[in-house]
């Protein structure tokens, strides 16, 4: 507030003014402190995702390792087995990286206005013939919904958001996704 009066109103003014600025440098320090707890999350998710692989591989190698001393008869097939878990856990973790790199230089949002009503529609065709699992989008009868938001960045939000509940699913399970 804007007051040049040195009597009370101008005392109680200044007063305000300092806790508002108080206010503000509390908002920032939360702010930060939200983002660093954020990335921390993220950091514990990539280690625990990049730790999964690397179990399979350690024992891998430690199995062929046991056969190549004991001199296994059956070492070859050993060593093409374990190579190709090798190889598959590689891919893993190529996978992990580059999920990772895309995510850390998302480009900036080109907000539009989208109707999320025919964005879920289509996505979920995406899905129609995915093996033993119906998707299903219950909208309630609605026929638009407008939103302002970046049309690539929604895409990728339905779409994964399916994808992971396709994988929650477990095999040989016939799921139901419901939207």
């Amino acid at each position: 507030i804007d007051y040049k009066g040195k009597d009370e109103i101008g005392d109680l003014v200044t007063e305000y003014n300092k806790m508002v600025d108080k206010l503000d440098e509390s908002i920032i320090l939360l702010a930060k402190s939200e983002r660093e707890s954020a990335w921390r999350d993220v950091a514990k998710q990539i280690a625990h995702e990049i730790k999964n692989p690397l179990t399979p591989m350690k024992l891998s190698i430690q199995h062929l390792l046991r056969s190549w001393e004991n001199k296994d008869d059956n070492f070859d097939k050993r060593l093409r087995d374990v190579s190709q878990t090798l190889i598959e856990q590689i891919e893993t973790l190529k996978k992990i990286a580059t999920e990772f790199s895309t995510f850390a230089k998302m480009p900036k949002p080109k907000d539009e206005m989208i109707n999320l009503v025919n964005k879920i529609e289509n996505i979920v065709k995406l899905y129609d013939n995915t093996k033993d699992i119906e998707i299903i989008a219950d909208l309630n009868s609605l026929k638009e919904v407008n939103i302002m938001a970046d049309n690539k960045q929604i895409s990728r939000v339905f779409i994964n958001l399916i994808k992971n509940a396709i994988q929650a699913i477990p095999e040989g399970v016939k799921g139901k996704i419901i939207i």
